[in-house]
């Protein structure tokens, strides 16, 4: 590898944007890595990331891959820091990543000295697996590189060595829109040598407005329909048991983004409803339209199906574990993606109205479990 190495291409044009809030840099700076304990390991061992003098190394620890997050969660900011990369090092700067260890439903920013040409899609300073970087400068192996990301929903600016990599409109890219845009930031350990220093970050204005639908206890907000499932909030999870019923939230809303995470017993059965005609209960003639909840693999109606409408994606969900789960709903149309992977899509809805949020229970002796539940209504 040389020394330097420098790739060029076209540079994204800057994109003029209205927005219903003034977007303001916090004036606190946040020294991350002066502070251990604003961090959390994700797989693993002690030795996989130490910290020492405000620098965090991260090495060959066991159990990799693994990940350093941020233990609070960040929508939009502004972070500097430092990078050295070992020879052969592939890590990643993870933005908005969930806490289910299923980092492809946030962004991640190559941190490698594979520099590829043309650029791609997998080498240095590539979005992986999205966007290539429009152009790179990496310095050698075990030379300190620096990187600064703005991100101010839905610009994203990413610069390198000082050369800018991305300035994207997260909305206008059909593989970046859909990802979450609220998570930790974090560093994977592939088992390579990476070190970290003069880490600062600043806090944005939010602009994503969603609102958290578990309550803090009890089920303040929901109404219980059917006599049968059993429903109860343990600590922030929503939990349905033991037969079948649905609880409907007082939230009314046409167009929104949802998320959450939900996990179940072995073939459990359930759902996500949208769309249900408010006021009314189950024995109404339209429920609204679901989402299928059922980590059975192989399932002909799986979990991230749009039921009625598209198979889901049976390789995106984990049985027995956290799934993440997204539904975007637009006038008639609605997509899915679980654990960050594409699931089912449809652009035929028939049931166009303003409607309830419902979580349903489908199966006696089983159980589903919920938490994390963010509603952004689009109006």
């Amino acid at each position: 590898m040389h020394a330097e190495r420098t790739l060029t291409g076209l540079l994204f044009s800057a994109i003029v944007l209205s927005s219903p809030y003034v977007a303001s840099a916090s004036t606190e700076s946040l020294r991350l890595l002066e502070t251990p304990s604003a961090w959390a390991r994700q797989g693993g061992s002690e030795r996989s990331f130490v910290f020492e003098d405000g620098q965090v190394t991260v090495t060959r620890g066991g159990a990799e891959p693994s990940a350093l997050l941020t233990a609070e969660s960040f929508e939009n900011f502004e972070l500097t820091f430092e990078f050295l990369l070992s020879k052969w090092c592939v890590s990643g700067l993870f933005i908005h990543a969930p806490r289910n260890g299923a980092y492809r439903a946030g962004l991640e920013i190559e941190l490698s000295n594979q520099v590829h040409d043309p650029p791609d899609v997998y080498g240095a300073g590539a979005i992986f697996r999205k966007v290539p970087p429009a152009a790179i400068t990496l310095r050698e192996p075990y030379a300190w590189n620096t990187c600064s990301v703005r991100m101010d929903w839905p610009l994203l600016d990413v610069r390198i060595n000082g050369v800018r990599t991305h300035y994207l409109d997260l909305r206008t890219d059909a593989s970046l829109r859909h990802a979450l845009r609220r998570g930790a930031i974090g560093f994977q350990n592939n088992g390579g040598l990476l070190k970290v220093r003069n880490l600062a970050l600043e806090r944005l204005a939010d602009s994503e407005h969603g609102r958290e639908l578990v309550p803090s206890a009890g089920l303040v907000g929901w109404t219980v329909v059917g006599e049968e499932a059993r429903w109860a909030n343990a600590g922030g999870v929503l939990r349905g048991a033991d037969g079948n019923g649905y609880l409907l939230h007082e939230t009314v809303c046409e167009d929104f983004d949802l998320r959450l995470y939900y996990r179940t017993s072995p073939n459990a059965n359930g759902g996500v409803f949208f769309r249900w005609p408010p006021g009314e209960t189950y024995a109404t003639s339209s429920r609204g339209h679901e989402i299928q909840i059922y980590d059975a693999p192989g399932a002909v109606v799986g979990s991230g199906s749009i039921y009625h409408f598209d198979r889901g994606n049976d390789l995106a969900y984990r049985p027995e574990a956290w799934n993440l789960l997204q539904l975007s709903v637009r006038g008639r149309s609605a997509v899915t993606h679980v654990n960050g992977i594409r699931s089912a899509a449809t652009d035929a809805l028939t049931v166009v109205r303003p409607g309830r949020i419902c979580l349903q229970m489908h199966r006696t002796d089983a159980w589903i479990e919920f938490k994390d539940i963010v509603l952004t209504v689009v109006r």
